[in-house]
């Protein structure tokens, strides 16, 4: 087996609101492997950021907690960590990449200035060398004329530079583990290609294992190996990339499959999953998913949540129609 670099044991995430606490994810365990890629996906509002934002420490103190379980990152568990303690791992050994490449630079600060941060703290470089390894990473993220850009603001930039600036940023220490939040989400479909081009060429090469949070599912085919699907904050379905575009069992995964635009006739309305997302204060008593579901087979699914149901090798889905050993109850 590889070597495990991230083992998320049974997290479980709280905020509170108003007067109320909620839990945004609810039970997730998962783990990724040196070099693997592993796709989030869901909808809005379903957990996704929250789960990366746990990981990396950057959760708001006030009004959000880790309830329950542990976050293992080389055997150490970082739900434990203090601030001081994320500041060393932060850029160095765990990196993100956020969503919006807009404004997750600072437009105050050249761009050389920006990525030479974290080399300066983390390797301890300063003048020519410092500079030199800032322009060596600009090459290495295929950014053309890279003592340009080392002088440039960021709205000198486009949105698909400022985004490859930002993974420039994120690699820089050369970290085990990057998070990529919907890193293509603002970018038009060409500079997104290049961007997953990137992401993926630069796994291959470093063997930088990533995490990688989307929504889009023809994203998830391009460049994950295996794929972990959230709803309300719970982990409804997980399997390798090909196991699970093939043979999707969750109503839910397989709704998301059926709404994919190329899978639409022309002509026709859109296929859609019924309904919308409950609110996390609202959650249904059993399934989450049991208001949407068209295959809601006995009031079980209303009132018992299911737990995650071996499919085969590396496939798992939590929903009661595969309690028996995988088989459709019928």
């Amino acid at each position: 087996m590889d070597k495990q670099i991230l083992r998320i044991n049974n997290l479980s995430v709280s905020f509170e609101e108003e007067k109320d606490k909620v839990i945004a994810v609810d039970d997730v365990s998962f783990t990724i492997e040196k070099g693997r890629i592993l796709g989030i996906i869901g909808e809005s509002g379903c957990g996704k950021s929250t789960l990366a934002l746990s990981i990396i420490g950057l959760l708001p103190d006030k009004i959000s907690k880790i309830e329950n379980g542990e976050i293992l990152f080389n055997g150490n568990d970082l739900s434990k960590f203090t601030e001081k303690q994320f500041e060393y791992l932060r850029g160095n050994e765990i990196s993100m990449i956020f969503q919006e490449p807009m404004t997750s630079l600072n437009p105050v600060f050249k761009i050389g200035r920006q990525i030479a941060e974290p080399l300066k703290i983390h390797k301890r470089l300063k003048g020519r060398a410092l500079k030199d390894k800032v322009i060596e990473i600009l090459k290495t993220v295929h950014i053309p004329n890279p003592e340009k850009v080392y002088s440039s603001y960021p709205h000198n930039l486009s949105g698909g530079m400022r985004q490859r600036v930002m993974i420039a940023m994120a690699l820089s220490c050369e970290p085990e583990i990057l998070i990529a939040d919907e890193p293509t989400t603002a970018l038009d479909v060409t500079i997104q290609a290049q961007i997953l081009f990137l992401l993926k060429e630069l796994n291959n090469r470093s063997k930088t294992s990533v995490l990688f949070i989307t929504h889009d599912l023809s994203v998830v085919a391009e460049v994950c190996d295996e794929v972990m699907v959230l709803y309300g904050g719970k982990v409804v379905e997980q399997g390798n990339v090909y196991e699970l575009f093939d043979n999707a069992k969750h109503p839910y995964t397989l709704g998301l499959l059926e709404s994919q635009p190329h899978r639409g006739e022309s002509g026709k309305p859109l296929p859609s999953i019924e309904g919308i997302v409950p609110s996390l204060s609202d959650m249904p008593r059993g399934c989450r998913f049991s208001n949407r579901c068209s295959n809601k087979f006995c009031i079980k699914c209303e009132d018992e949540t299911p737990s995650l149901f071996n499919i085969k090798d590396n496939h798992t889905v939590a929903c009661w129609l595969y309690e028996k050993e995988g088989k459709y109850f019928e």
